[in-house]
Parts: C-alpha cells; structure tokens; sequence
C-alpha cells in the first residue's frame, strides 16, 4: 500500500499534468443522455481546441447531433460537465450557450427572405432594439473582411443562391459573437466548387482562433478539411485525435470501419446489363410552382430497363419538382410523361425527398405505413387483413433494417428510419422503374452503401432506376448516365466514365464544362 507522501506526489503529478495541458474552447466531460430506455450519450468525452475545424463522425443515432444539442443549450444531460475555455457551461440554457460564444448553423436557414442581407445581420445583433442601423457599421464591414465574406448587404435573401444564404446565415452568427461554430451537414446544398468555396471560409474562421466543429457523413470532406476527428458510435466516442487522414493517399475505409465498425458492406458499381426496352419516357416537360414560376423548363428524356441514371443539380433548380410531377404528386403544365402505371402488383416506385405528409402518414403506425397505396389490393383489401399487414411490415422493415416498432407512430421515427420504412414499402414488389428524390440523403456511411447496392442489383434484375443525388461520387460511382439541372433545364447528359466532378460541378451552376463534357448522343 502506497505511503501518504507517494499518494500526494502523484496527485500533484496528476494536477500538474492537467494544468500544462493547453485550455480547449470546449472540453465534454462524462456526458450522459437518456431519451426514455435509449441511451443516446454514454459517457462523452473530448475536446474542441482553439482554432481548431473537428470533424464529428458517426452513423445515423450515434449521438452526434445530441451532443451538439447539448452544447447549445437544447438538451439538459443527465450526466456530465461541459467547460468552455474552462468555465462549466450552465446546462440547458439556449442564452447561456449564446451568451459563451456557441453558435449552430442547421441544415434548414434561419433567415427572412423579405429582408436584405444587412437587415437580417441586423435584426440578429440588435434584436431588441426598435430602430434598426439603415447601414453596416465599420466594425462589421471589418469583421467580413477578415473572415473573407463577401456579403452583399442590399441583396434580399429570397434572391440569393444557396451557398450565398449559407454564408450569410454563418456571417450572422459570428456577428453575434460566436467563438464555436456547429456546422450540421453543411455542404449537402452545395455544387463542388460551393463546397470548396465553404472551406476557404472554414479554414479562415479557425485561424481567426474560432473553432469550428464539422459533422459530415462525406468521409473526403473531413479528410480535406478537419484538424481533428471524433468517431461517436452507439452513443459513446471510439476515436478521437488528430485527423491522420489528411494524406490523399490515407485509406478512408478504415476511417469508414470506425464509424460503423465491422459492418461495412462491400460497395456495388455500376450496373452492366445491356440497357433494354424503354420505360420511362418525358418530352416536352414544363412544371410551375404555385405562384406561377416555372421550375421546370421543357425537359425531355428516356431511362430503358437496367440502367441506373442519376440527376445532378445544386438544390433549387428543379430536380424535386421534376421527379415529384413523374410520380404524379405534382400537376403538368405542359409536355407527356409516359411511365408503367400500378395494375396488378406495383409497378412503379417512387420515394419522394419528403418523406413526412408525402411518402408517410404521421399518426399513422410503422404497420399501417408499409402498406400505404396498396392498402385496398390483395393481400390486404378492403377489411384489412392484419395478418396479411404483419407480414407486411415485417418484410418492409428487414430489408433494410428499420429500427422501430410496428406500432410506433411512424412521425417519432428518426429521418434515417422513416428513409428505410419508405425504401423497404417502395422495393417489396420488385417495381420495373424506381425514382428515387435524394434515396441517401442524411444517411450513414454503411446506410447509404446499402441503398445504393440496392438500386444497383434492382437494375442488374431489369428495373429501370432514375434518382437524384447531392453526392458527385456517389452519382459517377453507380449511374450508367447523368442528367445535369440548372435553371429547370437538362444542361447536359453525360458518360460517368468520362468526365470528372469539377466538370459535372462547373454546368450544375450554369458554367460551360469544357472539352471533357462527353454528351451522350
């Protein structure tokens, strides 16, 4: 048994060890998190240094987003500390959370599209004050000149792109003060050269001495972009220290391996069944929204049994109306789709990018949801057979792993669930044509590889496949062909084997693609 002196000896090791560690921005200690029997955080540990971009990795659930939460105040832990540049963090307080320099950019902007750039900027710093400035002051001009923003202030943000209200919604939030900056999925909205763009912005918030934590399911970004790497996975980190995957040449399976651990499927590529009779044809194709607006412009095509054919576009530019108005959730202004239509057994599949009021009933059961728009043919007809509805659902929900309940309210699902609920209800019956709004959009590396495979094998069988993708990689990895959107319009259809993601990047935002474009006659 040690003595009292070897005792205090090492607890003043123990001391000095700590205090000659550098003070982070934001250290997490010991975070726990119940949401009834689930286990969101167990245990959480580590810290986000000062000028540092972390990259926060883990699968759909892992309890990435409820450690941010926590940080900015949402959530109040059932356990744990959390220090910002030392000093504990009164939990469960969005204004404290503000009030230390926290700030979150979601997915979904928080701007007011009537008012101008500067108003909005505006209207965030002064919030309480009824006599708004009519011009940026010197001191903001000088805060986006070194953080290399280029705003501008007259601009209203309903005219704006989307990466240009992006990096107004994050101007906005330094502006206020913010010292640590969550970016939730930030370049999902985003064309190549956008994204790139987004990181310059990045790099340059970090050296300012802000901290910027990065949570991306897009295993190249974080290589390209993150000082540090956090692996969270089943509610607990497994991993984290510096990024050592900044070198091109690192192997970004074995960072995939952390993520999801020994459950990584093998990736199919792109199909090679010889393309067989037609099965989708548009000609002529123009859709307005419902102010008038047309979003989509004289589209023309055809997809033929056993191809995978992706659309591309930066978000806005028309692919959801176009896919929604093939479907027939959304009225023709004018042109012809000509599609295989429901008759005995299904025929057609469609998974909307919207999943809640669109492809599921909230109120409704996980159950009662697998058989949404067959509910009134055999095997379940018009007194609902249950016995033939639990079978149902049990074959929607394993084919890819739904976790839930069938008698869960389907709107409690997580996204990444109710994307599986649909996927599953949607492939049961083997349709000859799939179109798919954004099928891995949000999901998990391992997630997203699954849904994948299954478009693929579904092609190599002979179903026609048109979705479309906000992942570059993803689209060149399985598609046959590619169809480029910008401004409503097909700008290019192109041969994934011989064109490059700067090329694909540069007509998604209206550019010329130069001599590599490769049109498909």
């Amino acid at each position: 048994m040690p003595d009292a002196e070897q005792v205090a000896s090492d607890h003043w090791s123990d001391v000095e060890a700590r205090e000659m560690r550098p003070v982070p921005a934001v250290r997490f200690t010991g975070l726990s998190k119940r949401f009834g029997p689930v286990l969101a955080n167990d245990n959480v540990s580590f810290d986000i240094g000062i000028g540092q971009v972390v990259g926060l990795l883990g699968e759909n659930g892992a309890g990435k987003s409820t450690v941010m939460n926590i940080l900015a105040g949402l959530y109040l832990p059932d356990e744990g500390v959390v220090e910002i540049q030392g000093h504990p963090l009164r939990l469960g307080s969005p204004f404290a959370s503000v009030q230390a320099g926290v700030g979150m950019v979601h997915q979904q902007f928080r701007l007011v599209d009537t008012l101008t750039a500067f108003e909005n900027v505006s209207l965030a710093i002064h919030r309480r004050r009824f006599l708004q400035p009519a011009t940026p002051s010197p001191a903001l001009k000088k805060l986006a000149g070194e953080l290399d923003f280029v705003i501008a202030w007259n601009q209203l943000v309903r005219d704006m792109t989307l990466a240009h209200k992006q990096q107004l919604e994050i101007f906005r939030i330094l502006a206020c003060g913010a010292r640590i900056l969550v970016l939730d999925e930030p370049t999902s909205v985003l064309a190549p050269p956008e994204a790139e763009r987004l990181f310059e912005i990045v790099g340059g918030i970090a050296r300012s001495g802000r901290s910027v934590v990065l949570i991306s399911h897009k295993l190249p970004e974080i290589r390209a972009v993150a000082d540090d790497v956090v692996v969270m996975r089943s509610g607990r980190v497994v991993h984290s220290g510096p990024n050592i995957y900044r070198d091109p040449a690192s192997d970004l399976d074995a960072l995939a391996r952390l993520i999801v651990g020994n459950r990584l499927p093998p990736s199919q590529s792109r199909t090679t069944t010889s393309a067989g009779p037609t099965i989708l044809r548009v000609t002529g194709l123009s859709v307005t929204d419902p102010a008038g607006f047309p979003v989509v412009r004289d589209v023309g095509f055809e997809i033929r049994r056993g191809e995978v054919v992706a659309l591309v576009g930066v978000t806005g530019n028309g692919q959801t109306e176009l896919l929604d108005a093939i479907a027939g959730l959304r009225p023709i202004s004018t042109g012809t789709v000509e599609a295989p239509r429901d008759g005995k057994g299904r025929k057609f599949a469609y998974i909307p990018a919207q999943h809640i009021g669109v492809a599921l009933a909230p109120g409704l059961s996980v159950a009662e949801n697998a058989i949404l728009g067959r509910q009134s043919r055999p095997p379940f007809g018009r007194w609902f057979n249950r016995h033939a509805v639990a079978a149902n659902v049990r074959s929607a929900t394993a084919l890819f792993g739904v976790k839930a309940r069938d008698t869960d309210d389907v709107g409690q699902l997580s996204g990444g669930n109710m994307q599986r609920l649909v996927l599953g209800r949607e492939l049961a019956d083997d349709p000859v044509l799939i179109v798919a709004a954004y099928p891995t959009r949000g999901l998990d590396v391992a997630s997203s590889i699954e849904i994948r495979n299954a478009l693929v094998s579904r092609a190599r069988t002979g179903a026609a496949v048109l979705f479309s993708s906000e992942e570059l990689e993803e689209s060149m990895a399985i598609a046959t062909r590619i169809l480029v959107m910008h401004g409503g319009r097909i700008v290019a259809e192109l041969d994934p084997h011989a064109v490059t993601p700067e090329i694909i990047g540069r007509l998604m935002m209206g550019g010329e693609g130069g001599h590599g474009d490769a049109l498909v006659a």
